[in-house]
C-alpha cells in the first residue's frame, strides 16, 4: 500500500476513534444528570391474581372510602366474664362434650348440627359428638377460630359429604340457582350470642391444583390482602348477590370434599358475610 494511502486510512481509524470516544462520554454525561419524568416515579404495585372490577378499575380502589391503620393494635382491656348461652349449656350437657362451642343450621335444609372444636382439624374428621370413633365424623370448627370473640376475619366450618344426605352433602344442592336464592343465610349459634350469615357465594375448588388462594386461612395480616380474597371468593361463584363486600366484614365458610372427585381433593364451599 502507498505510504500516502496508509496515512489517509489512518487518519480516518483516528477520526472514527475520537467520534465514538465523544459520543460515549456524552452518553454518560446525560445518564449521569437523567431526570425521569414524573409519572415514571411511581412504587411498584403489588401483584395481585384479582380481577379488575367491571368499570375497569383496580379492586384496591375501594380503600379510598376507608382509613385503616394495620399496624398491630394494642392489647386489649380484660373483659368481664360472660354466661354462656343456655343452648350451648344443653348441648355440651346432652353429648357430655365441653368442645360443643356452637350450633349451625341452614333453613330450609337438613343442616342443623352442633358445633364442635378441639385442639386440631384432625380428630373431629373420624370422633362424633360424643368423642367416640365415627367414620361419619361431626361438624367442627376450624382449630385456628375463636367463636367465643367472634373476632377472625375468616370463619371455617367443617364436615364430611355423607351419601345418605347427612352432614354437609346437601351443599352440593347449591350449585342450582332457586336452591342457592332461596336458602340466603345461616344461622350459628356461638357461646355467646346468636349470630346470622347472608350468603354471597359457591363453588367447587380443588385444594391441590388451584394454587391462586388459600380459603383456610383465618386471619389476614392487613385489610388489602383480605378484601382481595373475599372479592376472589365473590368473582368465583356460580351465582351472583346483590352483597356489597367491604374490608372491615367477616365471613363465613363451609366446606366439605365433593363427592365425585376420586382423589378427594375436590371441596364445595358456601360462603357468608356476618350481618350487622
Amino acid at each position: 500500500m502507498p505510504k500516502k494511502i496508509q496515512t489517509v486510512v489512518i487518519a480516518i481509524f483516528v477520526c472514527i476513534f475520537i467520534v465514538a470516544a465523544g459520543v460515549f462520554a456524552y452518553d454518560r454525561l446525560l445518564e449521569r444528570n437523567f431526570t425521569p419524568p414524573p409519572e415514571a416515579i411511581r412504587e411498584e404495585i403489588p401483584h395481585t391474581t384479582m380481577p379488575l372490577q367491571e368499570d375497569g378499575q383496580p379492586i384496591q380502589d375501594v380503600f379510598a372510602q376507608y382509613e385503616y391503620n394495620d399496624a398491630e393494635p394494642d392489647e386489649p382491656p380484660p373483659s368481664l366474664p360472660r354466661e354462656l348461652l343456655p343452648r350451648i349449656i344443653e348441648l355440651r350437657e346432652q353429648y357430655n362434650n365441653p368442645d360443643i362451642v356452637g350450633y349451625l343450621q341452614i333453613p330450609g335444609t337438613n343442616i342443623s348440627y352442633p358445633v364442635a372444636q378441639t385442639g386440631n382439624n384432625a380428630f373431629y374428621l373420624y370422633h362424633n359428638l360424643h368423642m367416640q370413633p365415627d367414620n361419619a365424623g361431626a361438624i367442627f370448627l376450624d382449630y385456628e377460630n375463636n367463636l367465643a370473640n367472634l373476632m377472625d376475619d375468616n370463619t371455617i366450618i367443617y364436615g364430611h359429604n355423607m351419601r345418605g344426605g347427612h352432614k354437609f352433602h346437601n351443599l352440593r344442592h347449591f350449585f342450582g340457582e332457586a336452591y342457592f336464592r332461596e336458602r340466603p343465610y345461616l344461622l350459628l349459634t356461638t357461646p355467646y350470642e346468636e349470630t346470622i350469615w347472608d350468603v354471597f357465594s359457591f363453588f367447587q375448588t380443588n385444594i391441590i391444583f388451584h394454587p391462586v388462594f388459600d380459603y383456610l386461612t383465618t386471619n389476614f395480616p392487613c385489610r388489602h390482602m383480605f378484601y382481595e380474597f373475599i372479592s376472589y371468593l365473590q368473582y368465583r361463584s356460580v351465582h351472583t348477590t346483590d352483597i356489597v363486600l367491604t374490608p372491615d366484614c367477616q365471613i363465613l365458610i363451609l366446606s366439605t370434599c365433593a363427592s365425585l372427585n376420586p382423589t378427594g381433593d375436590e371441596r364445595y364451599i358456601l360462603i357468608s358475610r356476618l350481618r350487622i
